[in-house]
């Protein structure tokens, strides 16, 4: 669901790293800048795509990060 062309609002970045989910959202995180968005999608449409605060909890032993 993460690489499906998104990009960061921010610095236009196209690779994310997948963070905590539930339901329909998923968590991702841009591997250029750090922003991190809530995204959900139903039947292959986009539903909701929202910016969420860096500092909300993320557990970094289960995502590791990517590319670096």
């Amino acid at each position: 669901m993460i690489d499906d062309g998104f990009t960061c609002q921010d610095c236009g970045g196209f690779i994310f790293r997948a963070g905590p989910c539930g339901g329909l959202s998923q968590n991702i995180e841009c591997a250029g800048c750090g922003q991190r968005f809530n995204v959900s999608r139903w039947r292959g449409m986009l539903v909701t795509f929202a910016r969420i605060p860096n500092d909300s909890e993320w557990r970094e032993d289960m995502f590791p990060k990517v590319l670096q």
